[in-house]
């Protein structure tokens, strides 16, 4: 039984996105809306469970539709980077598609820090949660530059810079979201007496 295509991504990017480019399918819009919307549910619903400790449909619902900005950026930052990469071999709704098969790293991030959060006692500090960040996202890196290389055809050097292009606007986005729901600014103005 072949691993689940997201696995194989995960596991071995590279040689995954050549057989995945080499499969006669064409992409669509709807098809690259698929994935995005797995993670939506995955992350909605992991969510709800860490903050509700139950996962009722209204819920659940309310948790996907409220989270649903993650994957939206994410989306807007992939097609951003898609639209960069000059004689593609692959339609956008395709890289799109293909892009999103390598979100495993997150999901699972996503799903072990709500798991420790929601059905253990461990108590996990800022420090902890910082450094686990750490796998998931050079795990990622490794996997846009793959998709890069192969999906949006480019040269090692150009596979490169997009890939440090993806990787600033998704680092750029989750640095201003954790500013803001933070409070860091409202701390920093009381701490300097403003």
């Amino acid at each position: 039984m072949p691993l689940p295509v997201d696995l194989r991504v995960a596991l071995s990017p590279l040689s995954t996105y050549r057989h995945l480019m080499a499969e006669p399918v064409r992409g669509s819009w709807l098809r690259a809306l698929e994935r995005p919307a797995l993670v939506a549910v995955i992350i909605g619903t992991a969510v709800t469970i860490s903050s509700a400790r139950r996962a009722s449909l209204g819920l659940v619902l309310m948790g996907i539709v409220c989270w649903s900005f993650v994957v939206a950026v994410q989306w807007l930052i992939g097609l951003a980077v898609i639209r960069r990469a000059r004689g593609r071999p692959m339609s956008v709704p395709r890289c799109v598609e293909l892009l999103f098969l390598g979100h495993l790293p997150w999901t699972m991030w996503t799903l072990v820090m709500v798991g420790l959060y929601t059905f253990t006692p461990l108590p996990i500090g800022q420090a902890a949660q910082g450094l686990s960040l750490v796998t998931p996202a050079i795990w990622t890196t490794i996997i846009v530059w793959a998709f890069c290389r192969t999906a949006l055809g480019c040269t090692p050097a150009r596979a490169r810079v997009l890939t440090l292009a993806h990787q600033a606007m998704t680092w750029t986005a989750f640095s201003i979201y954790v500013f803001l729901v933070s409070g860091i600014w409202a701390r920093f103005l009381a701490l300097v007496g403003a």
